[in-house]
């Protein structure tokens, strides 16, 4: 089996996003770029698994997807935005992709998270990357058009459909320009719906960043029920004036949600 000290490594990382809940059986996946620029990532049955990760759970590929070595599934849906993203992003080096619960709730209204806490100041920028999932596999089976699908992941173009199709233009367009940023730090994004992504310049830095993305989504919920409804990104609230000094910098959610200053 090759790679193992790098499938220790993400075995451990799993064990880490369980132990601080940022996984669950929904899904999610985990990839590693190795030193020779294959692609170490988690197979597609780890989450319905409940995350029990051994070393042969992880699939090795080529930059273009065909299969390196396989020591038990294939790769998951997402494996073409994680290939897309190394593409992209010279710098990067793992990449984290989770349904932690308060990053979801952002995803699920199709809304960019916020960033109301130091910690996740590091990372600039964490926008929500829209597709209508059901729509497009709806229509690509109504209406098929030729997909060239990775070797190495599950054989279902309508599910990759959505990948191909919708997030890579958008990543093209929203996180391929960013790459400059990789020199001083990862990035962040969600997908409409779906969950949270990080991509970070190693595993660690990587979780980090997933734990930073959860623990700011947390504290914008948390920073509506305190004010009744409002979000402050970078502002003091006082609770004593009907509206803070700066309130520039002050959301409220109603005004949030639809995208509305």
């Amino acid at each position: 089996m090759r790679y193992e000290p790098y499938r220790q490594h993400l075995t451990r990382i799993v064990k880490d996003m369980l132990a601080w809940d940022v996984l669950n059986p929904a899904g999610g996946a985990v990839s590693v770029r190795l030193p020779d620029g294959n692609v170490l990532m988690s197979c597609t049955r780890l989450a319905f698994d409940r995350w029990k990760v051994s070393l042969r759970d992880f699939i090795v590929l080529a930059p273009n997807g065909d299969i390196i070595e396989q020591t038990g599934g294939l790769g998951a849906s997402g494996t073409p935005m994680h290939l897309d993203l190394y593409r992209m992003l010279p710098r990067a080096g793992a990449i984290v992709h989770a349904h932690s619960p308060h990053t979801l709730a952002f995803a699920s209204l199709g809304i960019p998270v916020p960033s109301v806490t130091n910690r996740a100041d590091t990372f600039g920028e964490i926008p929500c990357l829209h597709a209508d999932d059901s729509t497009v596999k709806a229509r690509f089976q109504a209406d098929p058009v030729p997909l060239e699908l990775p070797q190495g992941m599950v054989q279902r173009p309508d599910v990759a459909a959505v990948n191909l199709l919708e997030y890579r233009p958008q990543l093209e367009k929203v996180i391929a320009p960013r790459a400059g940023e990789m020199d001083r730090h990862g990035l962040a994004f969600t997908l409409y719906r779906h969950g949270g992504f990080t991509v970070g310049r190693n595993l660690e830095e990587t979780l980090d960043l997933m734990l930073r993305l959860e623990e700011t989504a947390r504290t914008s919920l948390l920073q509506a029920q305190l004010t009744g409804g409002t979000v402050f990104p970078n502002r003091l609230y006082r609770p004593e004036q009907q509206s803070p000094v700066g309130a520039t910098n002050t959301t409220p959610v109603s005004s949030y949600l639809t995208g509305r200053d």
